[in-house]
């Protein structure tokens, strides 16, 4: 790989890794519906203009903008507002086994005994994860992560038999139809959202400006330039790196602790899905984890 190739894989996984605790960071003061359909109507507002209408697809677009911006985005940032950041950016890798396991089903891809063991490994880590002392209030929000990453596997099939289209259209239209999905969520379950918003600090807007702008654009650039570039095989490894920054910044930032059987899990599962990563390209249109 190019250094300017390696250096922007590079970028990517560290802007991931970041953005977890940024948005970590921004629902300790905003409401997580609130805040998810900013970012969206941000999005939005940013890539629309520069990008065609993707006329006759308006209606798979609405479908991808439930799954991907409402059940997997915002149910993510709900649970976020519950739970620890680390434990958040290991579980939602499950979204890797997730994926394979649907594409076995939608595009006859097959299973070999290695990637049926990474599979295993990685639903396995989550487990021993489940079973720590710490986690056991917080079942709920550790079930509603792995919900937010299998329906990030829903929409990435989704996004695959949409067919060819722009990343930048894909993303600004598809973040038009999440925004008004989640502003009514908000309406109904976050009286008190717009009163957060007014009280919010510089550093929340600050940490909603890197998930709209570096997350969700520059990432995300990056990400599909380097998959239309480079060998597959040695782009998408470097999704691993991105949780194990998340979790060494929620030590540093919000001194956050891993106990033993976190750690311990938390290793199956990167080896998990590491397994199926380096098992068989992933496919071109497989969205990013943030």
């Amino acid at each position: 790989m190019p250094i300017k190739a390696l250096l922007m894989a590079f970028s990517v996984a560290v802007i991931w890794g970041v953005n977890m605790l940024t948005v970590k960071g921004a629902v300790g003061e905003i409401p997580p519906f609130i805040l998810t359909a900013m970012r969206f109507a941000a999005v939005a507002v940013l890539l629309i203009p520069f990008t065609r209408a993707p006329r006759g697809r308006f209606g798979k677009l609405a479908l991808i903008s439930v799954t991907f911006g409402g059940l997997h985005f915002g149910v993510l940032f709900y649970a976020l507002s519950m739970i620890d950041a680390g434990p958040v950016a290991i579980i939602i890798l499950l979204g890797v086994p997730f994926s394979s396991m649907l594409a076995t089903y939608f595009f006859n891809d097959r299973l070999g005994w290695k990637r049926l063991s990474g599979m295993a490994l990685a639903f396995i880590g989550v487990t021993v994860m489940f079973w720590d002392p710490t986690m056991t209030e917080l079942q709920l929000p550790l079930l509603l992560v792995v919900f937010a990453s299998f329906m990030w596997a829903v929409a990435n099939v989704m996004i695959k038999k949409l067919g060819d289209i722009d990343t930048f259209q894909l993303n600004g239209w598809m973040a038009l139809m999440a925004a008004p999905q989640l502003f009514v969520l908000s309406l109904i379950f976050e009286p008190h959202a717009f009163q957060a918003i007014a009280a919010a600090s510089w550093v929340a807007w600050a940490n909603l400006a890197f998930t709209v702008v570096m997350s969700s654009i520059v990432a995300y650039g990056f990400w599909y330039h380097l998959l239309k570039t480079q060998d597959v095989n040695v782009v998408v490894p470097w999704m691993l790196l991105s949780p194990v920054i998340s979790v060494i910044g929620s030590f540093i930032v919000f001194d956050e602790t891993f106990s033993l059987l976190k750690i311990i899990g938390s290793i199956i599962v990167l080896c998990g899905v590491a397994v199926i990563m380096l098992r068989k390209p992933v496919q071109r249109k497989v969205q990013g984890m943030d």
